[in-house]
């Protein structure tokens, strides 16, 4: 607990660069009374709704909550959509003067329909494009990634598979970041492992790593396994996994070989899982930013995490929150 205290130092001087997929999500709550007479399926009369952040931005906004500072580079389509996202961050405090507007495109947007009843979701539908940015708004992300990155200590890749973390865009930041000396990090969901190439750092969950690896989830050593062989292939500096109730494993690749710490669940109570990734990696990139080490970063990622899953829809996990249970421990 001392050193997980001596490590958790506030974060309101963490510069953290988010680049990635902005999304919206939108959660359509009310009561399901009846089954429709025109098909088999439940009427759900709409009481409320409510707007947060997905993606990359639900990456931005837990960062804030942490007292990070983030500027955030990525693209957003010229619609209400894009608006209520740009809207969102804006009033989480975040620098978006490298938001590209392309009018061409659909910012994604997930809707959720939800059941007061039942307090979870019963459909869901998205309204996407996933194709990814081509030509000029390519050139443009490119050019903001080499002239504005330098303000940051650490940049947080986040892929949600979109379209604006395209093998080109990943190379320009994996090689300004190295140049700068700053510390890659990402959160991969493509299963192509060589559009990593380049990162320092990669936060998988174990499906998202089983992905990479090509290889079905399958224990102990198939983890060792596969961390052995991603940071191997990929020349990592540290594989960090999420692993849901067993906690997380971060393996360090140090002049010994690969260093493997496990971390144990801090969950007490498990609500909702959604964003838990997210504010896993927003966690180590702020801890990362404020010059703690990786295994300390680790640690209170899983902190945060399990912090998260004992509330309710897309709530953020706060400094304070952070440092009075790590105070518990």
């Amino acid at each position: 607990m001392s050193r997980l205290l001596a490590g958790l130092q506030p974060f309101d001087s963490s510069r953290v660069a988010v680049i990635g997929d902005l999304m919206l999500d939108e959660y359509l709550w009310g009561h399901i009374e009846r089954i429709s007479p025109e098909a088999p399926v439940p009427i759900l009369n709409v009481i409320r709704r409510e707007f947060m952040l997905g993606g990359a931005g639900n990456v931005v906004e837990n960062l804030r909550a942490l007292g990070a500072q983030v500027t955030v580079f990525g693209v957003l389509g010229g619609d209400f959509t894009g608006t209520q996202v740009h809207d969102l961050l804006r009033a989480h405090g975040a620098d978006l003067a490298e938001v590209i507007i392309d009018p061409s495109r659909k910012t994604t947007r997930k809707v959720r329909l939800m059941s007061l009843e039942h307090g979870q979701q019963v459909f869901r539908f998205d309204d996407e494009s996933t194709h990814t940015i081509l030509g000029e708004i390519e050139d443009r992300l490119v050019s903001a990634i080499q002239a504005h990155l330098a303000g940051a200590q650490v940049v947080v890749c986040s892929d949600y598979m979109k379209g604006v973390l395209t093998g080109r865009v990943l190379n320009a930041i994996f090689a300004r970041a190295r140049k700068l000396g700053i510390s890659s990090i990402v959160g991969p969901k493509d299963s192509s492992s060589q559009k990593y190439r380049g990162a320092d750092i990669l936060m998988p969950n174990s499906r998202e790593l089983a992905q990479l690896v090509g290889k079905p989830v399958d224990g102990d050593v198939w983890l060792w396994d596969s961390a052995g062989r991603l940071v191997n292939e990929l020349s990592l500096e540290a594989l960090g996994v999420t692993r849901g109730r067993d906690g997380m494993s971060l393996f360090e690749n140090v002049r010994t070989g690969l260093r493997r710490v496990d971390v144990p669940t801090m969950a007490r109570s498990v609500f909702d899982v959604t964003g838990a990734g997210d504010t896993a990696i927003a966690t180590f990139a702020a801890a990362v930013a404020s010059r703690s080490d990786r295994e300390t970063a680790a640690r209170l990622a899983n902190l945060a995490a399990g912090i998260k899953v004992g509330k309710r829809g897309s709530a953020c996990v706060t400094f304070e929150e952070l440092k009075e249970s790590a105070q518990a421990l």
